[in-house]
C-alpha cells in the first residue's frame, strides 16, 4: 500500500526548532517499509517556515505579556505557525494517491490543530485517515467522540500501523489491531493498546531532514523507554515500562547517523543512565563515536542522580550541553512530587563537570507548593554557580491524576505552558516576571562585555524597583509593559 505519514505544523508563541525531528514517525515509517509498503513522511516543520497567524481568542489575556519587545528580558511575541500551511499539505495529498494517511498528535494542547488539519484533509479525499500519539492516549474517550479521523491509534504506532494496514487489506480484522479505536454500526470500539518500544525489533529509522543546533546538524536518538521514577506531574511511567535497547543496535544507529552527516546527537530518553552497568557500556560507545566526530546533548531533561557517576567525564565523552531537571529546589515540594533528587545533586554535577560542558537547570514555577520568591532564589543561586536556569511554567497534562484534580480546561489549548493558564491574574504576572528574570540572568552570563549591557542592566533593575517592566520597541524607544506584585530581590 501507499501510505502517507504527516508530522503536522505547530501553532504556539514559541518553538524549539532543533527538537522537532519526528522520531516516532520515522520509526513507524521503518516498520511499514519492513512490511513491504511504500511510505512517504511529510515532515511539515522541516521547512523551518515560521508565519505569524491570528492569535486564538482564548489567548487574548496574554497580549500584555507577549507584545513587541527586543530587550534581553523579552518574552514571546506573536502567535505563530511553524511549518507548512494546511493548504500546502492538502495540495500535496490531492496531487498523490494514498491508501492510508496517518497524522501524529503528540501533545494535547496542539490536538485541536491536528483535528483542524484532519477536517481539511477529509474535505478532499476519502482515503482512510488515522490519528495517533500521546495526545490520543491521554484523552482517547473524549477524542473518539469528536474526531474528524476514521481511526485513532493508542500505544506504539510502529506496532499498530502495520496491522491496521493489514486490516484495511482484509488480511485481519480491525478487532485484532492493538490500540485501534474505530466505529462499527455507530458504536465506538477501543482495542487494548501495545506499548512495546518502537525499537524492540532492532529498527533503525532512516533520517531525511536533519535540523540544526548551533549551526551543526542534529539528530535524535533513544536508548531506552519508560522511567523508574514516579514524579506526580509526569505521564511517562503510566504507559511505558522501563526497558533498554541492545547496545549493538545503539552503536549501529550512531554509526549510521555519523555516516549521513549528523554532528550532534540529542539523547531523548526519559530516564537515561538509570542502570549503572548499562550506562557504563553506553559511555564507552559514546566516547568512541565522539572520537569519530559526534557530540551529544540531552535536552529532554536528565535525571541528575543518574549522571553523577559520569559527570567528570562528560566533556571527554562528547557532551556539549546537558539539561538537568530540578523542578524545585524546595525539599518539601520535591518530596510531595516524588522527585528523585534535589539541588545538592545538581551542585555535585556542576562541580564535577568543571565548566567543560554547558549545563542548564530547569524549574517548573507554579507547581503546587512552590512559591515565586523561592523559584527566584533558586535562579539566582544557579546564576552564581555559572549555569543557566530554564523555566517551564506549569502546564496541565490530561490523564495525570494531579492535574485532573486541579481541573483540565475544556479547551485543551490552554494546557500548554505558554498559556500561563493555571494562575490568577496576580500570580500570572509574577510567573511571567520570573520568566523575564530568567531570560536576563542567562543573557548576563554570556554578554556582560557587550556595549549595551549596562543600559539593559539599568532598565532591568529599574523594572524590578518599580514593579513594572520596561519593554524595548524596534524603534529603540523604551515603554511600560506590565505590572507585577512580587518583590524580587535580584538586582545585580
Amino acid at each position: 500500500m501507499k501510505i502517507l505519514l504527516i508530522a503536522p505544523p505547530v501553532f504556539d508563541f514559541y518553538f524549539t526548532t532543533h527538537r522537532m525531528e519526528p522520531l516516532g514517525l520515522e520509526y513507524i515509517k521503518a516498520a511499514l517499509e519492513n512490511a513491504g509498503h511504500s511510505v512517504t513522511l511529510y515532515d511539515s516543520t522541516a521547512s523551518g517556515k515560521v508565519k505569524t497567524v491570528s492569535t486564538p481568542p482564548e489567548f487574548a489575556y496574554l497580549s500584555k505579556f507577549y507584545g513587541e519587545d527586543v530587550s534581553p528580558f523579552s518574552l514571546h511575541s506573536g502567535y505563530k505557525r511553524l511549518g507548512d500551511s494546511f493548504f500546502r499539505i492538502v495540495d500535496f495529498i490531492k496531487e498523490n494517491n494514498f491508501d492510508l494517511i496517518a497524522l501524529s498528535s503528540l501533545f494535547s494542547p496542539y490536538h485541536p490543530d491536528v483535528e483542524n488539519l484532519a477536517a481539511e484533509i477529509k474535505k478532499v479525499t476519502k482515503t482512510p485517515l488515522s490519528i495517533g500519539g500521546t495526545a490520543v492516549n491521554a484523552q482517547k474517550k473524549k477524542i473518539a467522540g469528536t474526531t474528524n479521523a476514521d481511526f485513532l491509534n493508542c500505544g506504539n504506532g510502529a506496532v499498530t500501523l502495520p496491522i491496521l494496514v493489514d486490516a484495511l487489506a482484509g488480511k485481519t480484522s480491525f478487532g485484532e489491531v492493538p490500540g485501534l479505536i474505530y466505529r462499527k454500526n455507530g458504536e465506538i470500539f477501543m482495542n487494548e493498546p501495545s506499548f512495546e518500544p518502537a525499537w524492540c525489533n532492532g529498527l533503525i529509522p532512516k533520517r531525511e531532514n536533519l535540523r540544526y543546533f548551533r549551526k551543526k546538524k542534529i539528530a535524535k536518538i533513544v536508548f531506552s523507554s519508560g522511567c523508574r521514577n514516579r514524579c506526580a506531574f509526569c505521564s511517562i511511567h503510566r504507559d511505558n515500562k522501563l526497558a533498554y535497547r541492545e547496545i549493538s543496535h545503539i552503536k549501529k544507529e550512531l554509526e549510521y547517523l555519523l555516516s549521513i552527516g549528523a554532528e550532534v546527537v540529542d539523547i531523548e530518553d526519559d530516564d537515561i543512565f538509570s542502570n549503572r552497568d548499562y550506562a557504563s557500556q553506553i559511555f564507552e560507545i559514546l566516547e568512541e563515536m565522539h572520537e569519530k566526530g559526534l557530540s551529544y546533548t540531552a535536552m529532554n531533561g536528565m535525571t541528575v542522580r543518574n549522571i553523577i557517576p559520569f559527570a567528570a567525564k562528560l566533556s571527554k565523552t562528547g557532551f556539549i550541553k546537558l539539561d538537568l531537571s530540578l523542578v524545585s529546589a524546595e525539599k518539601s515540594v520535591a518530596d510531595n512530587l516524588h522527585r528523585p533528587h534535589g539541588i545538592a545533586e545538581i551542585e555535585k554535577v556542576i562541580e564535577l563537570a568543571e565548566g567543560k560542558t554547558e549545563i542548564e537547570v530547569f524549574l517548573i514555577p507554579g507547581l503546587p507548593g512552590t512559591e515565586v520568591k523561592d523559584t527566584c532564589t533558586t535562579l539566582l543561586h544557579l546564576h552564581k554557580l555559572g549555569v543557566k536556569g530554564g523555566l517551564s511554567p506549569l502546564y496541565l497534562v490530561p490523564g495525570v491524576p494531579m492535574f485532573e484534580e486541579m481541573g483540565i480546561p475544556e479547551n485543551v489549548r490552554l494546557c500548554r505552558g505558554s498559556a500561563l493558564y493555571p494562575f490568577d491574574d496576580k500570580k500570572r504576572a509574577d510567573i511571567a516576571s520570573l520568566m523575564k528574570i530568567s531570560r536576563f540572568l542567562n543573557y548576563s552570563l554570556d554578554h556582560k562585555n557587550d556595549d549595551n549591557y549596562e543600559l539593559f542592566l539599568n532598565y532591568f533593575n529599574e523594572s524590578l524597583r518599580r514593579k513594572c517592566w520596561f519593554k524595548l520597541g524596534k524603534d529603540g524607544i523604551w515603554r511600560d509593559s506590565f505590572d507585577f506584585s512580587e518583590k524580587f530581590e535580584c538586582e545585580f
